[in-house]
Order: structure tokens, then sequence, then C-alpha cells
């Protein structure tokens, strides 16, 4: 039986989702995450190639320009692993979540 929770006053059982269908906010969620991959992917890739020009110019004898590009290149990279770390962490969630509900047996999320 579902536990109860007071609210504003009343008591009100707590509603369970169905256990072999996910939830509208989940199909959204789990859309809005593998929407996220490419993206993400790109600009990883925009952040290496834009490191990849200033250890170019420093070779060139710009070693200013080049370091102050290395330097934004870094800082933009630190900041997409962590947003990559958050990305990898959701869609763990999603998976742990999609084999609960199925079971244990691997199923397509969304």
């Amino acid at each position: 039986m579902p536990a109860s929770r007071k609210r504003a006053g009343r008591t009100m059982r707590a509603v369970r989702p169905s256990a072999g269908k996910p939830s509208a906010a989940a199909r959204k969620l789990s859309s809005i995450a593998l929407d996220m991959e490419v993206p993400l992917r790109e600009a990883s890739d925009a952040v290496h190639a834009l490191s990849l020009m200033g250890y170019g110019l420093e070779g060139q004898g710009y070693s200013n320009e080049g370091r102050a590009i290395v330097d934004v290149a870094w800082t933009a990279s630190q900041r997409l692993d962590a947003l990559d770390d958050a990305w990898r962490s959701l869609c763990e969630i999603m998976v742990r979540r999609s084999r609960e509900q199925h079971g244990g047996r691997d199923e397509p999320i969304g």
C-alpha cells in the first residue's frame, strides 16, 4: 500500500508511477539528454581545435597571443568536462531506472 503524505492539512495517498511505463517527465528528460550529446561533442571538438590554434601561434612566435588562446581553451575545456560529467551521470541514472522498470533487461530509453 502506498505511503500517505500530509498536504495542506489533508492526508493524501502517494502516487506511484506505473512500473511498466516511464512518466512524461522522464521521457522528456531522456529526450533532452540524448539531444545534448551531439552539441556537447561538437563543443568539445571546437575547444580542442582552439587549443591547437593557440599552440600553433606559440610555435610561430606569437607566444602572448597563443598563450591567451590556450588559456581560454583550457578554461572552456574544464567547464565542458564538468558538463560532460553531469551529462554522463544523468545518462547513468536513466539507464539504471530503465533497468529497474524493465526487470533488469536492457530496454531502449525514451
